[in-house]
């Protein structure tokens, strides 16, 4: 992992946490694979260190996605 903290992301920002948008889409194509490993360690890592879950329903987490899609499916 130490070869991809070098790795500058600062600038780099998606726009949804659920459903990509076109525009992120384009952004992660345009990304190196050098760039995408450093994106999905910085996430991973990102998740490890928020600690435990809540404890949440099925229902509040699908209501959550829902409510991030563009057509609130």
């Amino acid at each position: 992992m130490s070869e991809v903290k070098t790795v500058d992301l600062s600038k780099l920002s998606f726009s949804s946490t659920v459903f990509p948008t076109d525009e992120d889409k384009e952004l992660w194509k345009s990304l190196n694979d050098e760039q995408r490993r450093a994106l999905i360690e910085r996430s991973e890592q990102a998740g490890f260190d928020s600690g435990i879950a809540e404890n949440t329903s099925l229902q509040a987490l699908l209501d959550e996605a829902r409510a991030e899609h563009p057509n609130g499916l």
